[in-house]
C-alpha cells in the first residue's frame, strides 16, 4: 500500500465489514496525533490520581505527627512539599488535558475535512438525473449530520471512553495498592 499524505485520501479505501478497521483506517494520517492525545490523556488521569495520592501523605504525615509530638517546623515543611505537590500536579493535568483535546480535535478536523472534500467531490460528479430527482435539503442534511456525526466520534466520544477506561485503570491499580480487598469491593459497589 503506498503511502499518501492525508489530503490525498480516498475514502473507498477505508470501506470495510468491520467498523472499528474502518474507522482505523479512515485515521490514516492522523493516528500519530490521536495517540499524541491518547498519551496526554493517561499522563493527566496519572496527575488526577496523583493528587488523591498527595492527600493521602499529608493526612497520614499529620496523623503521625500528632502522635509522636513532632515539632511546627516539621510540619510546615510537610504542608508546603504537599501544597507544591497539589500545583504541579494541577500544572500537569491541565496541560495534558488541554494537550489532549487538542489533538483529538485537529484529529476530528483533519478527518472531517478530508470527508467534506472527498463528499463535495463525489456529490459534483453524480448525474444531473440524480440532482433532479432528489431533493437538494435532504443531501445537505445527510451530508452535514453524517460528518458532524463523525467528528463528534473522533474529537468527543472515542477520547471519552478512552479516558473512562484508563482512570478506571489507574485508580484501581492505586487502590488495589493500598488494600487489594477495598479495591474489589468498590469495584462491585460501582457496578
Amino acid at each position: 500500500m503506498t503511502t499518501q499524505s492525508p489530503h490525498e485520501y480516498d475514502f473507498r479505501n477505508a470501506v470495510s465489514a468491520n467498523r472499528l478497521k474502518g474507522l482505523w483506517r479512515m485515521m490514516t494520517g492522523f493516528r500519530l496525533p490521536y495517540l499524541g492525545a491518547t498519551i496526554s490523556l493517561t499522563i493527566a488521569a496519572l496527575a488526577r490520581t496523583g493528587n488523591t495520592l498527595v492527600l493521602r501523605y499529608f493526612a497520614d504525615s499529620l496523623l503521625e505527627a500528632e502522635k509522636a509530638g513532632t515539632a511546627i517546623n516539621q510540619l510546615s515543611r510537610t504542608l508546603v512539599l504537599v501544597a507544591f505537590g497539589f500545583l504541579s500536579l494541577a500544572l500537569v493535568e491541565g496541560t495534558c488535558s488541554f494537550l489532549s483535546g487538542r489533538l483529538s480535535s485537529f484529529t476530528a478536523e483533519g478527518i472531517t475535512r478530508r470527508l467534506r472534500n472527498y463528499l463535495f467531490d463525489h456529490i459534483q460528479r453524480l448525474p444531473f438525473t440524480y440532482h433532479d430527482q432528489t431533493p437538494t435539503g435532504e443531501v445537505i442534511e445527510r451530508s452535514t449530520s453524517d460528518v458532524d456525526a463523525l467528528r463528534r466520534f473522533f474529537a468527543d466520544q472515542a477520547i471519552g471512553v478512552g479516558r473512562i477506561a484508563i482512570i478506571f485503570v489507574i485508580n484501581f491499580t492505586a487502590m488495589a495498592s493500598l488494600s487489594l480487598k477495598l479495591a474489589l469491593v468498590s469495584v462491585i459497589a460501582m457496578r
